[in-house]
């Protein structure tokens, strides 16, 4: 048998290493753990943020620095930086960062922190557009805020100075409610401090990162200065005067086209759940102010007049449109006319989700009396809120 010398053991030795150098150099960050590596590596926690840090080595070669998160999504920093920031961790459930250094085409060992980042217990908020609910002057207004600050315990009232800093992390939900008489149609006529730039500004970016707000009556106008819904979607149908004397019942209709070949039933959608109901109609309705005086301020959508020609469905439109759902609308109505509880659904850019309530019927304090239905829009408004803060 036949055996290789010394030598040509060295030598295919020598070829199998040169095969091994070549192979390798397709790796475009080989780990070397010759190279120095970070030190002193920490995080800090605010909420869903987080903050990495590190000292890195003394050396002038140093062109960037690898962040790689759960050993599986890699962040790479070009240049000398000591820091990495997480706007929106995974809570709940341990992660890891590995940070590494890297020199041209070289990178070094990792070094690994392994945190949790707890949930935030997140409040709901009410935004006034005074400084005080002291100060609130409508009737309407200073009824729901009562209600907000006696029922929802974990509640805090906002006001616009706040906004610029509003995070979902603080707030899951925020209601707005503003109905005036003779405010003017527009939502440039809203309070000046809620439209103010800044308040503005706040509030998107809140609802772009996945805060939930819960809009009524001239609030739903919000809709179009935050970018949700174009301006020319914006409501149409709008009421701002004294009202008047009526023997009626005003109720909403959570059944979208009742009376047409498709029927959009919403009866069991959580914002109604536990309403009483009314029978007022053939169909089964849902009453939320009783006889007496009524401000008729309804702001809401007439889906007949957003050019959707040539389509008898123009709820099925507007929905598309808007990425919505039309939740309820008039109790007597039993088309598609119109539009007057609507939830507009996350999107890409817009991760939270609004609750519009533009129906005149929602009223929290009946001039000429108790309301007999006040429960009904007490229950709403709770449910509401409880659904968005999901």
């Amino acid at each position: 048998m036949k055996t290789l010398s010394n030598i040509s053991k060295s030598a295919l030795a020598f070829i199998a290493l040169c095969i091994a150098l070549v192979s390798c150099s397709d790796v475009k960050y080989p780990e070397q753990v010759q190279m120095p590596k970070v030190s002193d590596v920490q995080y800090s926690i605010q909420g869903r943020s987080v903050n990495l840090s590190w000292t890195l080595p003394d050396r002038q070669d140093i062109t960037g620095v690898q962040v790689v998160a759960n050993n599986t999504d890699i962040v790479e920093i070009d240049g000398a930086a000591t820091s990495y920031f997480v706007k929106r961790a995974i809570t709940n459930t341990e992660v890891s960062y590995t940070v590494k250094v890297i020199y041209g085409e070289l990178v070094s060992e990792g070094v690994t922190v392994r945190f949790t980042v707890p949930a935030p217990q997140a409040k709901i908020g009410y935004l006034i557009s005074y400084n005080d609910v002291s100060e609130i002057v409508d009737d309407d207004e200073k009824a729901s805020a009562k209600w907000f600050q006696d029922n929802i315990t974990n509640g805090a009232i906002l006001t616009p100075a706040d906004c610029p800093t509003l995070s979902p992390d603080d707030y899951s939900a925020i209601m707005i409610h503003i109905d005036r008489t003779f405010i003017g149609a527009g939502y440039k006529r809203l309070p000046a401090t809620i439209i103010a730039d800044d308040v503005i500004a706040g509030l998107k970016n809140y609802l772009k990162e996945g805060g939930n707000l819960l809009l009524c009556n001239h609030a739903t106008q919000l809709t179009v200065p935050l970018g949700r819904i174009e301006e020319r979607f914006a409501p149409g149908i709008f009421a701002d005067g004294n009202g008047g004397e009526g023997s009626d019942i005003w109720t909403i209709n959570a059944q979208i086209g009742v009376g047409g070949p498709v029927v959009y039933d919403h009866r069991k959608h959580e914002v109604f759940a536990d309403l009483s109901t009314s029978d007022q109609f053939t169909h089964e309705t849902f009453p939320f102010i009783g006889p007496g005086q009524r401000e008729d301020h309804n702001c809401m959508w007439d889906c007949n007049a957003y050019g959707f020609t040539g389509d008898a469905n123009v709820i099925f439109s507007f929905e598309t449109a808007t990425t919505s759902s039309v939740l309820a609308t008039w109790g007597q109505v039993v088309d598609y006319c119109c539009a007057g509880c609507v939830e507009f659904y996350p999107t890409t850019e817009y991760l939270g989700r609004v609750i519009a309530m533009g129906l005149a019927a929602y009223e929290w304090n009946q001039n000429s009396g108790p309301n007999p239905y006040q429960s009904n829009i007490e229950k709403f408004t709770l449910n509401a809120l409880n659904y968005l803060s999901k």
